[in-house]
């Protein structure tokens, strides 16, 4: 670029800017465990960077904002259902997904939506709370959710993009 020449980059909202640092590959040993599970159709979902609220014992789930997917497409008409149609109060309602952590381990867990006037997010809960210990997520670590389809079942798998020397 000449001098004074504006990257695409610095015209976009800041919200909206997508940072550089974006594995659009699975790991290899994620590729494995997927197809060891019988997975296909792996799909980036979105990057988050965790928040206090992500890795707080009280909150127990991962916030997933709507807003930052970057693809609505991973879910049936049938899964969104069950998640919107969840039960105030449910502690077993939602959609029950498999879902791999960096360390290869697979939790079971429950995918819900929670509708906001503000906001519209996605929550992966149940077991978080153990994922987070058994990861030892901190605040500031950055993660990929990636999608994928197991026994044409749902799937999730967790890549941990900073912080890898405590894998």
């Amino acid at each position: 670029m000449a001098n004074g020449d504006v990257g695409m980059e610095e015209l976009m909202p800041f919200k909206k800017r997508r940072s550089l640092r974006v594995v659009v590959e699975l790991p290899v040993n994620v590729k494995e465990k997927i197809v060891e599970m019988g997975g296909t159709q792996e799909t980036l979902i979105t990057k988050r960077t965790l928040t206090t609220t992500d890795v707080d014992k009280g909150q127990s789930h991962l916030s997933i904002p709507m807003s930052s997917l970057l693809t609505h497409s991973f879910m049936t008409s049938d899964e969104k259902e069950k998640i919107e149609n969840r039960v105030k109060g449910d502690k077993e309602g939602g959609l029950t997904v498999e879902v791999i952590d960096p360390k290869l381990k697979v939790w079971e867990l429950k995918l819900r939506s929670n509708m906001k006037k503000t906001s519209s997010l996605y929550l992966l809960a149940y077991q978080w709370n153990h994922v987070v210990k058994h990861n030892d997520f901190k605040q500031g670590d950055e993660l990929q959710l990636w999608s994928f389809r197991s026994q044409q079942k749902l799937c999730l798998a967790l890549v941990l993009l900073q912080g890898e020397e405590r894998l």
